[in-house]
């Protein structure tokens, strides 16, 4: 999912400051259930009228803040949105906000997909090889796509590992056409 600079920004400070505290879990939690709050859609309704007067948003976030009594410094952070309204943003900045918090603890997210459903023997061995080429923890999304025919794909940070048996025969049948 794209994400824009600022929120990429914003994320990035407020993964330092939760680093300074060592609370980087605790306010990934708190931000998550914050998010989730305002994904509610008569509230995400409301945030996003262009007419929404400032004090009013920050009002909402005051009501939030008193309600899920975060962290101070997520807090802080959210009362800062509020006041350059950037409220819209949240979710972006929160997507950014795990991504750079994996980077930092050495995890990847790789997306997998195969033709059948995978053995737990099968799913280890495919994130334990992954594991091992990337130097990093593998954090594993499976969806079964029957189109494969068979094989796997795995995607991990834009990059395309394609074994599916589709691509073996697209590549015999490219292969066929060029000596005809």
């Amino acid at each position: 999912m794209p994400q824009t600079p600022a929120a990429r920004r914003y994320a990035k400070a407020l993964l330092d400051l939760a680093q300074a505290q060592k609370a980087e879990e605790v306010i990934a939690n708190e931000l998550s259930q914050i998010v989730t709050a305002i994904a509610d859609p008569a509230i995400e309704k409301v945030m996003l009228l262009p007419t929404l007067p400032l004090t009013a948003r920050k009002e909402i976030v005051e009501q939030l803040i008193t309600s899920a009594k975060p962290n101070p410094t997520l807090s802080s952070f959210l009362r800062v949105l509020a006041d350059n309204d950037r409220l819209s943003m949240l979710k972006d900045v929160y997507d950014s906000y795990q991504a750079l918090l994996e980077q930092a603890s050495g995890k990847v997210r790789a997306q997998i997909r195969t033709a059948a459903a995978l053995s737990n023997k099968e799913l280890k061995s495919i994130v334990d090889a992954f594991s091992r080429l990337t130097k990093k923890t593998v954090l594993p999304t499976v969806t079964v796509d029957p189109t494969l025919l068979g094989g796997v794909v795995v995607e991990i940070q834009g990059r395309v590992w394609d074994a599916s048996l589709l691509a073996q025969l697209r590549r015999m049948g490219d292969a066929l056409a060029q000596q005809i």
